[in-house]
């Protein structure tokens, strides 16, 4: 018995210190059990297409708070959406990298809360003329910059790949204007368990001087359904009440 009770004191202690590591290290988040519910509360009630936007003009007017997503094409923008959502077709997505060409908008709410999710076109993939993908860049950059109700934009980032130079494009130009964002790693689940601590530190580190970046990394995994907890707990401190 001694035996037992002593091997699993030296278990909780290493826990415990683990736990001590973690903390230190920025891109930990960890949130409440209030947090994590007040979140699961907010994506169990409703979740629904609201409409596709090609300009400014036609933006929904309801005075909601919205949160953005971003990021290369194939970074699985969509599949995170449908994953947070537990809607496996809410957002449509496709083989075919740069298919999303509008502002796509999703309600998510419930007798409480509620927000506008906001799925933006990809860059870096899509196979149209340099004329249309103009006209893309334009009304995605003055959405991003004009838009009162944007909070947040979540920059997904592949982890199986490294910052490119549109991903860092973009990121200079949320720093450019002020405007605060998140650092998402999508598919973690195709890269080795021993590799996600140092790929969350690199990027950490390539981003420890940007100064409008929330300074915790989520790491996800849409198929694995991995961090979809905390994300939503996150995204739900943006929702109205």
């Amino acid at each position: 018995i001694y035996w037992t009770w002593n091997n699993l004191l030296s278990i909780a202690q290493q826990w415990i210190i683990t736990r001590k590591i973690n903390k230190e290290k920025s891109w930990i988040l960890e949130f409440s059990n209030e947090d994590i519910e007040i979140g699961r509360k907010l994506f169990t009630g409703k979740c629904e297409f609201i409409k596709s936007c090609l300009s400014l003009e036609t933006l929904p007017r309801e005075n909601l708070s919205e949160v953005a997503f971003f990021g290369r094409s194939n970074v699985g923008k969509s599949s995170l959406i449908n994953s947070l959502t537990n809607k496996k077709k809410l957002a449509k997505f496709s083989k075919t990298p740069g298919r999303t060409r509008q502002l796509n908008f999703f309600k998510i709410h419930n007798n409480s809360h509620g927000l506008f999710f906001v799925d933006l076109p990809g860059y870096g993939f899509a196979r149209v003329s340099k004329l249309e993908q103009r006209e893309w860049k334009k009304t995605i950059l003055n959405y991003i910059s004009s838009r009162q109700n944007l909070r947040t934009i979540f920059l997904l980032l592949d982890a199986r790949r490294e910052l490119t130079q549109e991903d860092d494009k973009m990121i200079n130009f949320f720093e450019s204007i002020g405007l605060s964002w998140t650092c998402v790693l999508t598919k973690v689940d195709k890269v080795k368990k021993s590799e996600i601590l140092t790929k969350t530190t690199k990027t950490k580190n390539i981003l420890k001087d940007r100064v409008t970046l929330y300074p915790h990394i989520f790491i996800t995994s849409s198929e694995k359904k991995i961090g979809l907890s905390d994300l939503r707990a996150y995204i739900a401190s943006f929702a109205k009440t």
